[in-house]
């Protein structure tokens, strides 16, 4: 298949966002399960992807942030194989950061109260 972005490149920028590196050992993932992982998103934003439609940098982090986030829904982290919790965040760039909860309720009161 002719990829957006071929899986290895995928899990190669992954590991360039903070916290991302850290997760992975944390968290125990094989370098070939993340390559599993890294196909499937590759797949999909290809079959989605309009053909002539151009693919730049902010695009590249949208699919950088689906990989890892489709990582952390996994059965390594959701079904408690994984030792925490993590999630995807803009500090302004995109990291990896421990979920927090406080977070979270902080976050759906502000989507709640339309700030």
């Amino acid at each position: 298949m002719n990829y957006l972005v071929d899986p290895q490149t995928l899990v190669f920028n992954a590991h360039r966002v903070n916290g991302f590196t850290k997760m992975v050992g944390d968290e125990n993932i094989p370098q070939w399960d993340l390559l599993e992982v890294a196909t499937e998103i590759a797949e999909d934003w290809t079959s989605d992807w309009s053909e002539g439609e151009g693919f730049g940098s902010s695009d590249m982090t949208y699919m950088i942030k689906d990989f890892i986030d489709t990582l952390i829904s996994s059965n390594y982290i959701k079904n408690g194989l994984g030792s925490g919790m993590y999630t995807t965040k803009f500090t302004p760039g995109l990291s990896v950061v421990e979920y927090s909860e406080a977070d979270h309720h902080a976050s759906v009161e502000r989507m709640e109260s339309g700030i």
